[in-house]
């Protein structure tokens, strides 16, 4: 019989117990300063996501999310999970100099296929639109993402946390600037809303390279190194399409309903920032953390932060299913008042997507990110089949339900994938006890 979480770690036994605090106690000041800036860019995403509401309408307003949603797709299928071999490799002390260099060079050779891929692409995805020439007009997001995430990555990989919150917080920043002084003078629409991410994106990269350069140096690029970055990004890169980070739900959306569906839950889903920038910050510290640690023979010990996590996502997407309506209405104003429904039913999706990416982390940092691919892709599956028809029998709210039901079956397939490779182990005795004791062994 499965013990609850909570119950376990409290049923471990004392010494068992005190490791995995003063390791929770080790990571307490990197997770603090994480998550208070996950906080803060939460709560810029939401200041400049109901200025453009507000002025754009949902129509418009479903514009600029497409806009911005297509770059982002093709560098993030299209990068061979480069970003996710800068943090693993960077954690190696003996190479880790030559690491900065080497990704730029692989994200620089990466944005002059994914280029032309988007510039054919546009036309297509947007046949008969009216911003097929402003989604053109786009196209130096494509090598601003690849840039962009190496050098962030970067700096967490050598787990220089202070450095890489910075980097994070510069983009909402400057770009809720830029969204509002744009509202303010009268000229935003979803073009000039989508430059101003552009220009805000630029600023923070190149922030992050002179973050980057000033730590340790960039380095020089090696041919070696290189091939051991794509290797590892390879295995690792389907794990790091998830579905729900992603926004297939966004694309689907775009292309079975009306862009005023589109900017109704995209409004929606602006308010899961809270539950899952918690977990995804916890990952930040979590990946590079238990990378250093299996590349110096070391185990880490994450229960205690395994249960923290879950406590706090449980807590957010509580509220946000309690108070849909008044939040939406409050922030976006009545016409978005069709949009509550879908939240109530992503707030429940949320604990789901948001618990199953501690577990992705911890794989990846182990050194196995061919277990997390496996689990991508069965999520995709879910997804991709979950999705079309929800949206086809249900709207928007049909989607929201889809959405649910397709990530709780993720985790359970993600649960049972690690069950059966034996990742969870069996030399601990308190493995047998309980999922908590299970982690035990794993972590």
């Amino acid at each position: 019989m499965l013990v609850p979480r909570s119950i376990a770690v409290a049923q471990a036994p004392a010494g068992v117990r005190r490791r995995w605090l003063a390791e929770l106690a080790a990571l307490a000041p990197k997770l603090a300063g994480t998550l208070g800036t996950s906080g803060a860019s939460a709560l810029l995403g939401i200041v400049s996501g109901t200025v453009a509401a507000r002025v754009l309408g949902p129509s418009h307003r479903g514009e600029l999310a497409q806009l911005l949603l297509w770059p982002q797709l093709v560098v993030t299928i299209g990068n061979l999970g480069i970003d996710v071999a800068a943090v693993y490799l960077s954690g190696d002390e003996k190479r880790h100099r030559d690491v900065p260099a080497t990704v730029l060079g692989v994200a620089l050779a990466q944005s002059l296929v994914l280029v032309p891929v988007y510039l054919v692409l546009v036309p297509i995805v947007f046949h008969g639109s009216g911003v097929t020439r402003d989604a053109l007009l786009l196209a130096p997001l494509v090598p601003l993402y690849l840039v962009g995430s190496v050098s962030i990555d970067c700096l967490a990989g050598r787990l220089r946390f202070g450095a890489f919150n910075v980097v994070r917080i510069s983009l909402p920043i400057t770009y809720c600037g830029g969204i509002t002084a744009l509202a303010a003078t009268g000229q935003l629409s979803p073009l000039t809303g989508a430059m101003a991410y552009l220009v805000a994106h630029g600023c923070s990269d190149v922030l992050a390279l002179l973050l980057v350069w000033r730590g340790s140096g960039l380095g020089r690029f090696d041919r070696a190194l290189a091939r051991s970055a794509l290797h590892f990004g390879l295995r690792a890169h389907f794990g790091r399409l998830s579905a729900q980070g992603l926004g297939v739900d966004l694309a689907i959306i775009s292309l079975m309903l009306s862009s005023k569906d589109l900017g109704l839950y995209s409004a929606a889903t602006a308010f899961l920032a809270a539950p899952t920038l918690v977990a995804w910050s916890i990952g930040l510290v979590v990946f590079p953390h238990v990378s250093a640690k299996h590349q110096a023979g070391e185990r880490p010990q994450l229960q205690a932060t395994f249960a923290l996590h879950a406590c706090v996502v449980i807590a957010l997407a509580g509220l946000l299913f309690a108070f849909a309506g008044p939040i939406v209405t409050l922030l976006f104003g009545q016409g978005y008042a069709a949009a509550a429904p879908a939240l109530r039913l992503l707030a429940i999706a949320s604990v789901a997507i948001s618990i199953r990416s501690f577990p992705i982390e911890v794989l990846r940092g182990m050194g196995r990110p061919g277990l997390t691919s496996i689990a991508e892709a069965a999520n995709w599956l879910l997804f991709l089949a979950a999705i079309p028809v929800g949206a086809a029998a249900g709207g928007l709210v049909g989607t929201a339900v889809a959405v649910a039901a397709a990530s709780y079956a993720s985790l359970a397939v993600l649960i049972t994938l690690m069950w059966r490779s034996g990742v969870f182990g069996s030399d601990q005795a308190v493995a047998a006890t309980s999922p908590a004791g299970a982690l035990e062994a794993a972590l």
